[in-house]
């Protein structure tokens, strides 16, 4: 093999590679703008219902409305983001994607981590974390 024919290979190879790191960011960003405009609306049992069924055995609905209003109360309305990091991972479990952000609410400053499972082309929420001093107060 000639050299350009390798090096040929080699960039399709990373081109590959790339792409299939990045599938399902897209979809899960998607989820994030549904997530945050669902919250915007108050919408919490519509986020809870939509979720994925391991989201759903870790709490029951009543519960997760309760932590999202808090959340709410403490944090008031999101304003802005700047992703922080992203994990795209396949295997047996599946397709999922985790984005962490750097979030600026009404009343100061997050880490908000959101996990998806891709499916069908579709975000499905595994989890939702958020973390800030403000959470700490009283």
């Amino acid at each position: 093999m000639t050299r350009g024919h390798l090096a040929r290979i080699g960039l399709l190879t990373v081109a590959l590679l790339l792409t299939a790191c990045t599938l399902g960011t897209n979809e899960a960003k998607q989820g994030v703008d549904e997530f945050r405009a669902r919250v915007a609306q108050r919408s919490f049992s519509e986020i809870y219902q939509a979720s994925a069924p391991e989201f759903r055995q870790a709490s029951t609905e009543a519960q997760f409305v309760s932590l999202m209003s808090a959340l709410d109360g403490k944090l008031g309305p999101w304003q802005s983001g700047a992703t922080a990091g992203w994990n795209v991972m396949r295997g047996v479990g599946g397709h999922s994607v985790r984005l962490r952000y750097d979030s600026r609410f009404a009343k100061g400053t997050a880490v908000e981590e959101f996990n998806w499972r891709i499916e069908h082309g579709r975000p499905v929420l595994l989890g939702y974390h958020v973390q800030s001093p403000l959470l700490a107060s009283e």
